[in-house]
């Protein structure tokens, strides 16, 4: 690890309840660095929002110097990773009730940046399961989970993501970006994404949006499994289920429309 960083992580561990504020020089003791070394990682954090700094005043008289607190960058990121956790807690009942329908994998994907991570799993009770794992990366082009989070991106952001090379990782991968805003255009359609092939030979997954309390779609849920589980005809019988979950989902993280899927069912 960079000696850098390796300090600057140091330096934000000491900011804790007990003791909140630091100053300078108590900071330079405490870590054994030199006062100038601390001043410009202090400077750096202040820069970019992770600390603050505080004077204290009484009667319009600072009492106690400058010290450094930390900033309200950490709570924007704790709240990101605190959603994380209540997604998951959220989903999970809606999760097992499909996996108990059909006993095929149960997934959940949160989108950051340019790809999907999987959040949450449940594995079918079947001896061969799936290569996802939670933790794992996809990219938003590939794989219908993926996809539904990149098809419900405003136009300018997709156009962004397609910048990046397409890479195939099986035989079923789009391979250009005009396949890719296809696809984006059906999903945006029918409601759901369906991919056979696209990151692993002979899986296959559909997924549907789930809406936050601003309307966007930052989540999705699939089913997943092997070709011979469901093929494109069947679809239908996955996705009434799998919208009704979506739907509950989404109500319980905030969104208050109704959820815009789930009439009259499109097979493309």
């Amino acid at each position: 690890m960079s000696k850098t960083i390796e300090k600057g992580l140091h330096l934000l561990e000491i900011f804790t309840d007990e003791k909140p504020y630091w100053r300078l020089d108590e900071i330079s003791k405490t870590l054994g660095i030199p006062k100038a070394t601390a001043y410009r990682l202090l400077r750096t954090f202040a820069e970019f929002g992770y600390l603050q700094r505080v004077t204290f005043h009484q009667d319009g008289m600072v009492v106690d110097g400058e010290r450094y607190g930390l900033g309200i960058k950490f709570l924007e990121m704790g709240e990101r990773v605190a959603g994380r956790f209540e997604i998951r807690r959220i989903a999970l009942p809606h999760m097992k009730n499909l996996q108990g329908m059909f006993n095929e994998a149960v997934q959940l994907v949160i989108r950051e940046q340019n790809a999907g991570i999987y959040l949450e799993k449940i594995e079918s009770t079947r001896p061969v399961r799936l290569y996802t794992r939670v933790g794992r990366q996809a990219p938003l082009y590939a794989g219908a989970c993926t996809r539904t989070l990149l098809s419900f991106l405003p136009d300018e952001q997709i156009s962004d993501v397609l910048e990046n090379p397409i890479i195939p990782f099986a035989s079923q991968t789009p391979k250009s970006k005009e396949e890719v805003l296809k696809l984006v255009k059906e999903t945006r359609e029918t409601g759901y994404a369906y991919s056979d092939s696209e990151l692993e030979e002979g899986t296959v997954s559909i997924a549907v949006p789930i809406f936050d309390r601003y309307g966007t779609v930052s989540y999705s849920i699939s089913i997943a499994g092997f070709s011979t589980s469901f093929p494109r005809d069947k679809v239908h019988h996955f996705l009434g289920p799998l919208w009704e979950a979506a739907a509950g989902i989404s109500q319980e993280i905030g969104y208050n429309l109704p959820y815009p899927y789930g009439g009259k069912i499109k097979i493309k």
